[in-house]
C-alpha cells in the first residue's frame, strides 16, 4: 500500500506539535525540579517564548532560499539536539537558571522554523497527491491540533513514569519522528526566484519580499492583523481567566475537561472547514467564526456549571476550527509559493507577539476584577472587534483570487 505524501505531511505535523506541547509541560517541571521556584519557571517559558518573535520571519526568508523541505528537516532535527541537551548538561555540569533559560531559549528560536516549513509545503504536497486543498488545510490543522493535545499529557504521564531527564529524551524521539516524516516526502515547494548564492542579506531580503507582499494585500492583512489582535484578547482566557477560577474552586478536572472539549471542537471544525467555506465568503466566516467565540465568552460570564461549561468549550472550538485552516488557504492562493514561507513566518511572528502582550496586560488587572466582568468585557471586546474589522475595513473584500498559474481551487 502507498503511502501518501499528504499523510506524512499530517504525520509530521502531529509529531512536530506532540513535540513542542510537551516542551511546554517538560522544561517548566525541570525547572521547579532545580530551582524549586514557579516565578522561574514561568521566566525561563516566557523569555524563551519571546525569543521566536524576532526569529520567526527570517525562518520564512531562509524558506524563500533553500526550500521548506530541507529547513523542515534541519529544524526538527535541531529542536531534538536542544531538548537532549537539558539531561546531559545536567549530567556533566552544575545547573542552574542561567543555563536552563539560555538552552530553553535556543531550542526555542527553532521552533517556528519547523511549522513555518510545513505550512508552506501544504500546497505542494496536495498538488502531487491531486488532493483537494480545501481539505487538505483542515486535516493537517486536525492532525496538528492532536498534537498540541497529546504532547502535554504524554509528557506529564513521561515524568510520572520515567522522570523528567529521560522524558527529554523520549521528546527528542518524537522530533526525530517529525524530521523522518518528512524526509520521506519527495518534493521541494518552490524557492525564491533569485540566483543569487545563500548568504544571511539573501534571506533578509526575501524577508523583505514576504512582507511587503502581505503589506500590500490589503483583505489579507486585514486578516493576520485580526486574528493577531483577537490572539491578544482571547489567549489570556484560558491561561489567566478560568485558571483562576477553577484554582479557587479546586476543580483542576474540570478545567481539564473544558479544555480538552475545546480540542475536540477544534478538529471536528477544522475537519468540516471545506463545507464552511462553500457555504461562506472568507469574510463571512471570519466573522461567524469571531463572533461565535465571543459569544461562547460571554456566556461562560455567567458561571454556570460543569457540563454547560463543558459544551460552551466544544462550541468555542467549534467556531474557531475553521479559521487557521482559512487562513492556509487564503495565504496559498492569494501568493506565490515561493513566498507561502515568508508570509506564515510573519503571521508566525505577530501572534506569538501577541500571546504575551495579552496575557501579561490581562494578568495584571485579573487580581482586582472579577471573574464574571472579565469574561463579559473580553467576548464583548471579542464580538465588537470583529464586527468593527468586518463591517467597516477590507475584510469585506477578502475572497479567493485564482492562483498565479491560473488554476482553480480544488
Amino acid at each position: 500500500m502507498r503511502i501518501r505524501h499528504s499523510h506524512l505531511l499530517c504525520a509530521s505535523a502531529f509529531f512536530g506539535s506532540t513535540g513542542n506541547s510537551a516542551v511546554h509541560v517538560a522544561i517548566p517541571w525541570l525547572v521547579l525540579d532545580v530551582t524549586g521556584s514557579s516565578a522561574n519557571a514561568g521566566i525561563v517559558l516566557g523569555l524563551s517564548g519571546l525569543s521566536v518573535i524576532f526569529t520567526a520571519p527570517l525562518i520564512g526568508g531562509l524558506i524563500a532560499v533553500l526550500g521548506a523541505r530541507p529547513v523542515s528537516l534541519w529544524a526538527d532535527i535541531i529542536s531534538a539536539a536542544s531538548v537532549v541537551l537539558f539531561p546531559i548538561i545536567g549530567i556533566l555540569f552544575d545547573v542552574n537558571l542561567a543555563v536552563l533559560l539560555v538552552v530553553a531559549i535556543i531550542g526555542a528560536m527553532f521552533d517556528p522554523a519547523g511549522a513555518t516549513a510545513r505550512k508552506s509545503l501544504i500546497q505542494a504536497v496536495a498538488e502531487r497527491d491531486a488532493v483537494s486543498l480545501v481539505k487538505f488545510n483542515g486535516t493537517y490543522e486536525a492532525a496538528a491540533t492532536i498534537g498540541t493535545v497529546i504532547g502535554p499529557t504524554g509528557a506529564a504521564l513521561a515524568i510520572s513514569v520515567v522522570g523528567v531527564n529521560s522524558t527529554f529524551y523520549l521528546i527528542a524521539i518524537v522530533f526525530v519522528c517529525a524530521s523522518s516524516t518528512a524526509f520521506f516526502i519527495p518534493v521541494v515547494a518552490p524557492k525564491t526566484h533569485s540566483h543569487e548564492r545563500f548568504s544571511m542579506g539573501n534571506v533578509v531580503n526575501e524577508t523583505r519580499i514576504g512582507m511587503r507582499a502581505l503589506l500590500n494585500d490589503t483583505p489579507l492583512l486585514s486578516l493576520v492583523g485580526l486574528y493577531t489582535l483577537l490572539t491578544a484578547i482571547y489567549m489570556p482566557v484560558e491561561s489567566i481567566v478560568l485558571s483562576r477560577y477553577f484554582r479557587d474552586l479546586n476543580e483542576p478536572e474540570t478545567l481539564g475537561f473544558i479544555l480538552s472539549a475545546m480540542s475536540v471542537g477544534i478538529v471536528i471544525g477544522a475537519l468540516q472547514f471545506h463545507r464552511a467555506v462553500r457555504t461562506f465568503s472568507p469574510g463571512n466566516l471570519v466573522m461567524i467564526s469571531m463572533t461565535l467565540i465571543g459569544a461562547a465568552v460571554c456566556f461562560m460570564a455567567f458561571l454556570p456549571n460543569a457540563i454547560v461549561f463543558i459544551a460552551l468549550g466544544l462550541a468555542l472550538g467549534l467556531a474557531f476550527g475553521p479559521v487557521s485552516p482559512l487562513t492556509n488557504y487564503l495565504v496559498q492562493r492569494r501568493m506565490p509559493q515561493h513566498l507561502h514561507g515568508p508570509v506564515f513566518g510573519t503571521q508566525f511572528s505577530l501572534t506569538h507577539l501577541a500571546q504575551p502582550a495579552g496575557t501579561l496586560a490581562l494578568g495584571l488587572i485579573v487580581q482586582s476584577v472579577s471573574i464574571p466582568v472579565l469574561l463579559l468585557v473580553i467576548g464583548a471586546l471579542f464580538i465588537g472587534v470583529t464586527l468593527l474589522v468586518g463591517f467597516s475595513g477590507p475584510l469585506r473584500q477578502l475572497s479567493v483570487d485564482a492562483p498565479p498559474n491560473g488554476d482553480s481551487p480544488k
